[in-house]
């Protein structure tokens, strides 16, 4: 496995190619864009409704965000292919249109196990649970190991999804997997090895798993930079704010935080994005606006509880109206050159 991994490292962009790269996106300002309609965020591509996604961009460009971070699952291109290529293209356009960067995730754990039926006509279903973070919903047929039996698909998955899109620029860049656990490691490696075959002209990253044969360093950072003993639990229980800081900088090369913005453990804009600038670290706080997924409450929260005092995550109601105003602040002067 080491050697594999040291056969990937070699075939990364140098350091001056990813650089010059990423300029001509300049201050790089995102979000995890999951429209307010969506109880989770790979619902979109089964339940495309323009209207919204067209309104909820704009608050997006309003507000000084230009980029977002979409994902699409294995499990879509295996029932649902040829819609959700369809709608991804309309949801490029309309990002071009704005000049809106993507970067393109993939969700390849999230597969059918086999022998399930897979001819469904809407395996998406939903379980509401009220006050429960991105937890009311989920795909049938699917469960957390079913990409042991499945690592073929998720290569060929991989594969014609870079291959589609290799010279387009209305996509920016390839997260060939959200958060991959230690175990999935080798399951990662294989879809770096179908990147690096197919040869895209974005580059390739992936969080955790990924510093060492990614182009551009992507890392997940919802920690307090004030406090690293937080009173709350957090998803990551890796490392502290300044920790994940300087592994990923260690690797001299541009950094990107990909998921940011915990207000009620104390990851607050205010506090990080100025870390951000001075290393000149591009963002991408998770949601834009607050809807059905119920991202304004933390993990964990009780169900049935009462809303936090303060937000966990999202920026925007859903008329557009900001949560905080003083946030609208900090991301129009967040600003940095490489």
């Amino acid at each position: 496995m080491e050697d594999r991994r040291e056969v990937l490292a070699a075939k990364r962009w140098p350091v001056e190619r990813i650089t010059e790269y990423l300029r001509q996106f300049g201050t790089i300002k995102g979000v995890n864009f999951i429209p307010s309609y969506c109880y989770g965020y790979i619902e979109i591509w089964q339940n495309y409704r323009e209207q919204a996604i067209r309104r909820e961009l704009d608050y997006a460009v309003r507000i000084g965000i230009n980029s977002v971070r979409i994902f699409m699952s294995t499990a879509q291109w295996q029932v649902r292919r040829e819609e959700s290529f369809a709608n991804l293209d309309r949801f490029l356009d309309e990002c071009k249109a704005r000049g809106i960067s993507v970067m393109m995730t993939l969700a390849p754990g999230t597969c059918i196990k086999k022998g399930y039926m897979m001819q469904r006509e809407n395996p998406f279903i939903i379980n509401f649970r009220p006050n429960m973070h991105d937890a009311s919903w989920r795909f049938e047929g699917t469960d957390r190991e079913a990409w042991r039996d499945n690592r073929e698909e998720i290569k060929a998955f991989g594969r014609e999804i870079m291959t589609r899109y290799k010279t387009d620029d209305r996509i920016a860049f390839w997260d060939l997997c959200n958060e991959c656990p230690e175990v999935r490691r080798e399951m990662l490696a294989d879809l770096f090895e179908v990147g690096r075959e197919v040869d895209p002209i974005q580059p390739l990253t992936a969080c955790w798993e990924a510093h060492d044969i990614s182009d551009v360093i992507t890392f997940h950072c919802y920690r307090n930079p004030h406090n690293n003993d937080p009173t709350f639990p957090t998803a990551d229980e890796r490392r502290n704010f300044w920790e994940e800081l300087d592994y990923a900088l260690s690797f001299g090369r541009p950094a990107l935080c990909t998921e940011c913005m915990a207000r009620t453990i104390g990851n607050e804009l205010e506090g990080f994005l100025p870390v951000y600038q001075e290393h000149k670290i591009g963002f991408y706080v998770w949601s834009l606006v607050e809807g059905s997924a119920q991202y304004r409450y933390p993990w964990h929260w009780p169900e049935g509880s009462p809303e936090p005092r303060r937000w966990f995550h999202s920026l925007l109601y859903p008329d557009g109206t900001p949560y905080d105003e003083s946030e609208m602040k900090l991301i129009k002067d967040f600003h940095y050159e490489l």
